[in-house]
C-alpha cells in the first residue's frame, strides 16, 4: 500500500502543478495543455526512505556533495527529505514553510526560516525560495533546484541549448553525464515538440548543472547558486547576514517548438 502523501494542485489556464509538502515540498508534476513536462520515478516517490528521482527537489542548504567534514550534511542537503508546512494557498499558488529544528542544527548549526512560494501563470512555473537567517552569525548556503525534465533517451542527442560548451550531439548518452556549466541566466532548451526556458539570476545562480542517467527518460538542468563542495570553502559559499532575507527565484516556461 502506498503511503498517503497529500498532493496539492494549483492551476492557471492550461497549466497545472502538483506539490507534495510532506515530501520535501517537491513539485511532482507540471503540465501545460495536458502535456507533462517533468519526469517522476513513482517508486522512489512512494518509498519515504529513498530520495525522489523526479519532479523538482529543493537543495538546501547545499547543492551537491561535501567532503571537508565542516558540516555533517548529506548530498543535496536535508530540505528535500523533510515535511514542509502549508502557510498560504490560492488557486494558482502555494506557500510553504520550513524552520530550523534540533535535527537540522545537528547537521547545519544555523537558525533559518525558509519560505517557498510556488506559482503558475499560463505556461510558466515560478518558485521563490526566501531564506532568512534567524541567528546571530552569518549563515552560508549553496541552494539549488533539481528539475527533472521528461525526454526519451533516444532524443537526448537532439537537444539544442544556449549553454556554452555543452554539445549534446557529441555526447555518448549511454554513459553517465554530470557536469556544471556557467548559467546563462535565461537557459533555453529546445527538444522535440517544445522549448523550455529556465530563468534565474546568473549573478546569484552561477551554475547550471546537467545530469542524466543512461536509459532513463529524463535530463536535469539544475540552477545552482554555487557548485559542488561550496560549503567546504567559505569563499565559495553564499553568505546571509543575521536577520537578513534573500529571495532565490527560479522559473520555467514552456513554449511550442519553432
Amino acid at each position: 500500500m502506498e503511503p498517503i502523501l497529500e498532493e496539492i494542485i494549483i492551476s492557471s489556464g492550461e497549466a497545472k502543478t502538483k506539490i507534495v509538502p510532506a515530501r520535501g515540498g517537491i513539485v511532482t508534476s507540471f503540465t501545460v495543455q495536458d502535456k507533462e513536462i517533468l519526469y517522476l520515478d513513482r517508486e522512489t516517490f512512494i518509498d519515504i526512505n529513498k530520495n525522489v528521482r523526479g519532479g523538482i527537489p529543493l537543495l538546501f542548504p547545499n547543492a551537491g556533495p561535501l567532503k571537508s567534514g565542516i558540516f555533517n550534511l548529506p548530498q543535496h542537503g536535508f530540505a528535500r527529505r523533510m515535511p514542509w508546512n502549508v502557510v498560504g494557498q490560492k488557486t494558482n499558488s502555494l506557500t510553504l514553510r520550513l524552520l530550523a529544528n534540533a535535527a537540522t542544527r545537528e547537521m547545519y548549526p544555523f537558525d533559518f526560516d525558509l519560505t517557498l512560494h510556488v506559482e503558475v501563470q499560463r505556461n510558466r512555473l515560478t518558485q521563490i525560495m526566501t531564506v532568512k537567517n534567524m541567528g546571530t552569525k552569518p549563515m552560508p548556503t549553496a541552494y539549488g533546484t533539481h528539475p527533472y525534465f521528461a525526454i526519451p533517451q533516444a532524443d537526448k542527442s537532439r537537444l539544442i541549448t544556449n549553454i556554452t560548451g555543452f554539445y549534446p550531439d557529441a555526447i555518448n548518452w549511454w554513459d553517465d553525464f554530470d557536469q556544471s556549466f556557467i548559467n546563462p541566466g535565461m537557459l533555453k532548451v529546445k527538444m522535440p515538440g517544445q522549448t523550455i526556458v529556465i530563468e534565474s539570476d546568473p549573478d546569484i545562480f552561477r551554475f547550471a548543472r546537467i545530469w542524466h542517467q543512461p536509459g532513463k527518460n529524463f535530463i536535469c538542468f539544475e540552477p545552482w547558486t554555487r557548485d559542488n563542495f561550496a560549503l567546504d570553502d567559505p569563499e565559495q559559499s553564499l553568505w546571509i547576514k543575521p536577520d537578513e532575507s534573500v529571495n532565490l527565484s527560479t522559473a520555467m516556461a514552456v513554449e511550442p517548438a519553432k
